[in-house]
């Protein structure tokens, strides 16, 4: 995500594409297979890896008095990462993008409007842009969340979509699609109740080019009635999201949007998936306990590091309610704190401190068994760490730590 920061800082109406980016960290995630074990290891492998070039160039990324080539230079040792690793990105993005099913027919014939020749369209055929902004995506739904959010202002801009309507897609969830044009060409679909998206992968360098949408209340869009296509999945916590997943998307209905408000669409979503939660506990537990168990074993934060212990009681309430007892792994609970804590002092007042911790992530250590099903976990960003208990037989949170990196 580093160029994204790079380039938005140029635009106007930056922060509030910075949170649309933050936005899709947090919404991004079988028979045998319980998880993609060399997926967690590559994407391991890719965050530490940002992790060493940000902690060298943190202050010149705030310098600025750089121009954008400038800046853009920085970032180099990224591009030689991702050149020496090519063939496994290539091989892992492949995997699920062979595994996704094509876009069903009744969506082939809807026309699309050209977003091509604005700003962001064409700063993403840039292979340096686009290879830095999407090293940390693998699956189809990751690439489609980071370019949807990029654009998806833009598309709100241009058709006049409020805050209400906005949170269509946020409460009721996407299907995404694609399918090969020719040799590593691909065609990814991203479809909510309010809009379609479309947009054309090149894997060789992860150029984007040829996105298209099809607008909100066009009658096509409307009739669609688009029903959810269940999709193959090799891994249980695939499954999982999956079928959290079908049951947003089958949430949605027209008279529960005329009649209520959009908390009150979230909050019937969420009833739903507390349901669906408390029907498959043993599930969300058997996969959070093969995830935990796998995680690294950690170490506690050094002297760089200091808790906020000043938070206020609503603070602290927003936090723990953003962790819900339906999270599988730790880089969902990071996210959600993360998303949270951007609205909180000190965090919020420093956009490109921000910046800087979405584009590294978080890295995830185990620091040991408390007792029965209780885990401690870290979660440590750039300059924002987080450590707490998780009942991962219960999926409770407790004992929450809020870290904040020394200046």
């Amino acid at each position: 995500m580093g160029l994204v920061f790079v380039q938005i800082h140029r635009m106007k109406n930056y922060k509030g594409i910075i949170n649309s980016i933050l936005f899709i960290f947090v919404t991004i995630t079988c028979s045998a297979q319980v998880y993609d074990r060399e997926l967690d290891n590559h994407k391991e492998k890719t965050k530490n890896e940002f992790f060493k070039l940000i902690s060298k160039i943190a202050n010149q990324l705030s310098d600025s008095t750089l121009t954008t080539q400038q800046q853009y230079i920085l970032f180099d040792p990224m591009i030689e990462y991702a050149q020496a690793e090519r063939s496994s990105l290539m091989q892992l993005r492949k995997k699920y993008l062979q595994n996704i099913a094509p876009p069903p027919k009744e969506l082939i014939y809807i026309p699309f409007t050209s977003l091509e020749n604005s700003d962001l369209t064409n700063i993403l055929q840039d292979p340096k842009f686009s290879t830095i902004t999407l090293l940390q995506c693998y699956k189809p739904i990751e690439i489609a969340s980071v370019i949807t959010g990029l654009l998806q202002p833009h598309i709100y801009q241009k058709e006049a979509i409020g805050a209400d309507e906005a949170s269509i897609n946020y409460t009721f969830g996407n299907q995404i699609f694609a399918k090969e044009f020719g040799e590593d060409i691909w065609q990814i679909w991203a479809i909510n109740q309010l809009y379609g998206f479309r947009f054309n992968l090149d894997l060789k360098n992860m150029l984007i080019s040829k996105p298209e949408y099809i607008p909100p209340h066009t009658s096509q869009h409307l009739n669609l009635q688009l029903t959810f296509k269940r999709q193959k999945q090799e891994y249980e916590i695939d499954q999982l999201y999956q079928e959290m997943n079908e049951i947003r998307w089958n949430a949605y209905n027209t008279d529960l949007l005329k009649e209520s408000t959009p908390s009150t669409w979230q909050d019937t979503v969420e009833r739903k998936i507390k349901a669906f939660y408390l029907k498959h506990q043993s599930r969300f537990s058997k996969v959070r306990n093969t995830i935990v168990k796998d995680l690294e074993k950690g170490m506690a934060l050094d002297s760089n590091w200091e808790e906020i212990v000043d938070l206020f009681s609503n603070e602290e309430r927003r936090l723990y309610q953003a962790l819900k007892t339906n999270i599988l792994h730790p880089n969902e609970a990071a996210y959600q704190l993360f998303s949270i804590c951007n609205g909180i002092s000190p965090f919020n007042q420093n956009i490109e401190e921000i910046g800087k911790n979405a584009m590294v992530g978080f890295i995830n250590r185990n620091l040991g068994k408390e007792k029965d099903d209780r885990w401690k976990i870290q979660s440590k960003g750039y300059s924002i760490a987080f450590e707490y208990s998780w009942n991962i037989k219960e999926g409770s949170f407790s004992t929450l730590k809020v870290f904040k990196r020394k200046r």
